[in-house]
């Protein structure tokens, strides 16, 4: 789907089906969510994997079954014979979908070959040991050369990268980086303190405010750099991005001078604030946005669109 151009760039925008949700008449993330994507034409899905107890991949967001299904427990406890009995939930009512597995997935995604990128979110709620990894990469064979895994688990996505080299990769520095935010955090989920300038950051250089903000981004920028493959895409946070572009530091533009691309999510296309930011990011260069509604984000921005 390319909307007509108003701004004119090098390469389009891509626009990234969150929870492959374009329909948002299916369970997010469900098979039947995926396929309806593609049946509408759709370039480029996002899910999300969680590993269970026996090395199977469901696809599920959260490890509290009751969240997002028929289920209670927790999902990485669980085995595929326990979750293949479960039915997706959306806004609290049990829908007539069963929850589905990565080998859904990657058949629905291969019977759509104009399709260009399935990207799988993997969830480090378990440990992500080789075996673990090395059957996941497995299970991605038939599509391997459209997939990208997407993780906040750096050393899930180093190690991704040993295993096979053409795999495309992205890495969330969402565990060492982040807003502070209305809501709790999750427990157990870093970065664990508030440092001395106003972030969820666990890192030394947070402890003390010895500079100012923009020299403080670039700091954590290059520290975290090293934690990534090299040529890895980045999956940040639009709200962060703009935190630094605001303290003088544009994260994009240090990614592109490293050789990475730049996601910016989730940005939401019925708030005037999100279209306002996400105007920003384009103007910066940012290579792809993830939204609910790619359609409707594109219309809003005017621009040249891959979704």
């Amino acid at each position: 789907m390319l909307p007509i151009s108003l701004i004119q760039r090098e390469n389009p925008v891509r626009l990234i089906h969150h929870a492959a949700n374009c329909k948002q008449s299916y369970p997010p993330g469900s098979p039947a969510a995926l396929e309806g994507c593609l049946r509408a034409g759709s370039a480029i899905i996002e899910i999300d994997v969680i590993p269970l107890a026996d090395g199977s991949f469901a696809l599920i967001h959260d490890r509290d079954l009751s969240v997002e299904t028929s289920g209670s427990g927790d999902a990485i406890q669980a085995t595929r014979k326990q979750v293949r009995k479960l039915n997706y939930k959306v806004n609290g009512e049990v829908t007539k979908h069963k929850v589905g597995f990565l080998e859904d997935a990657i058949e629905i995604f291969a019977a759509y070959p104009d399709a260009l990128r399935l990207q799988l979110d993997l969830k480090p709620y378990t440990p992500l040991t080789q075996a673990i990894l090395r059957e996941f990469v497995r299970i991605l064979s038939p599509v391997l050369d459209r997939i990208q895994v997407t993780s906040v688990s750096d050393w899930a996505v180093r190690s991704l990268r040993r295993f096979s080299p053409e795999l495309s990769l992205g890495f969330d520095p969402l565990l060492y980086l982040d807003l502070v935010d209305d809501e709790p955090r999750p427990d157990g989920i870093p970065p664990f303190r508030v440092g001395a300038y106003g972030l969820r950051d666990d890192h030394p250089l947070s402890a003390f405010e010895w500079g100012p903000m923009g020299e403080y981004f670039a700091a954590r920028a290059a520290a975290l750099l090293v934690q990534a493959p090299e040529g890895a895409q980045w999956f940040i946070r639009a709200e962060l991005l703009d935190k630094a572009l605001k303290a003088g530091f544009d994260w994009i533009q240090f990614l592109h001078q490293h050789g990475c691309q730049v996601d910016g999510w989730t940005i939401d296309a019925n708030n005037p604030k999100d279209i306002k930011l996400a105007e920003t990011l384009v103007d910066l260069g940012i290579d792809d946005l993830t939204t609910d509604t790619p359609a409707l984000l594109a219309e809003k921005l005017g621009i040249e669109a891959i979704y």
